[in-house]
């Protein structure tokens, strides 16, 4: 499996007039499992063909391994690729489709066999190697089609293009499970392409947000959701996304609509935004004691129960902007309340600039 670099790549189409991909750079480790992660015209699928080698960059390099591939051709690259929907041979059985890629390299047939025997069983498909590829589920297929892009043991890169957007939700979960035990197993290389966050942050352990053809940010899906290099990764990662308030340093402190939030800050004063995600922030009957920030519920919707408690979203005004919470439904539309931030972050210019979070004795250190 290969270590994959891009350096400086730049994509644009014959006939456009500007790039796709613009000065792009990104490395993934050997074996190691990277997520692309964008929403619809963000450049996923270019970048995917990139890769490939069905497209080839019109700047920068592409290198596996430490070897310049970008001018090779997708049949001299050894990458192999998983779709939205399964690509199989419908009349032959699983152990012929897993064995296919094998045989028209060469690999002795009993070899080839041992080998699909050996990925069915990472996969838990052994007990479907006897059965034409046309008498199984889409789930079943989708999982074969895997297996034949992990059985070749000398595969460079997996790529894989939103492989479960066809699958049926209820099995999407055993199938991200599946898929991502047979690459710690089997040692893959794999990016996985998708616009779908939670696929991302549930299967990866790098992730790159692809935002108008340019990587905004690359890091774990800790680093995205606590330390989001802008205010587009902030909003974008989560669901909801996070929410941005205006705020202000003055005179040392960190303020948000006029009130201070009790933290000590370095920062030059002038206006910031300060942001924090549903899961940081409760909101208290007013009057209660602590710093904290004056609002208003405007709704609230159940969503379960937790210690017999009713659990959900809480919308709330805070001056002109409303801000989303999840939290025990201990408050109600129309009330006063103070919103209490358990970790929040600070932006400037639309750039990460510090985050923080409560300490046991309610002050915040930095995050």
């Amino acid at each position: 499996m290969a270590e994959v670099k891009l350096e400086g790549v730049s994509h644009r189409y014959q006939g456009a007039r500007v790039h796709t991909l613009e000065n792009l750079d990104l490395s993934v480790a050997s074996g190691g499992c990277h997520a692309l992660l964008g929403s619809s015209g963000a450049g996923k699928t270019t970048l995917l063909n990139l890769l490939s080698g069905l497209e080839l960059p019109s700047s920068g390099r592409i290198l596996f391994d430490g070897e310049d591939v970008s001018n090779l051709d997708a049949g001299r690259r050894n990458v192999a690729q998983v779709f939205q929907f399964p690509v199989l041979y419908e009349s032959l059985d699983v152990a012929r489709n897993l064995e296919f890629p094998l045989k028209t390299r060469g690999m002795p047939r009993r070899d080839r066999q041992a080998r699909a025997v050996e990925v069915a069983g990472r996969l838990g498909i052994e007990g479907l190697l006897g059965r034409r590829a046309r008498e199984l589920s889409l789930f079943e297929k989708q999982l074969v089609a895997i297996g034949r892009a992990l059985v070749r043991p000398d595969v460079a890169l997996v790529l894989l293009d939103e492989p479960l957007t066809a699958v049926e939700p209820a099995r999407k979960w055993q199938l991200r499970r599946v898929l991502k035990q047979a690459q710690q197993e089997l040692g893959a290389t794999m990016i996985y392409v998708t616009h779908d966050q939670t696929e991302a942050l549930t299967f990866a352990e790098q992730i790159s947000v692809l935002h108008q053809g340019e990587v905004v940010q690359t890091g774990s899906p800790t680093d995205l959701f606590e330390r989001p290099a802008s205010e587009f990764v902030a909003e974008f990662v989560g669901s909801p996304g996070m929410n941005l308030v205006p705020g202000e340093v003055r005179d040392g402190s960190l303020l948000v609509h006029g009130h201070s939030l009790g933290i000590r800050v370095a920062e030059a004063p002038g206006a910031c935004t300060v942001g924090f995600r549903p899961e940081w922030a409760r909101a208290i009957s007013a009057g209660s004691d602590g710093p904290g920030v004056p609002a208003q519920v405007t709704d609230t919707r159940t969503q379960g129960v937790r210690q017999r408690r009713p659990v959900g979203v809480v919308r709330a005004k805070l001056g002109e902007r409303e801000v989303s919470l999840r939290q025990a439904l201990d408050v109600t539309t129309g009330d006063a309340v103070i919103l209490q931030l358990d970790q929040l972050v600070a932006f400037r210019g639309g750039a990460y600039l510090q985050g923080w979070s409560r300490v046991e004795d309610g002050t915040y250190a930095r995050a």
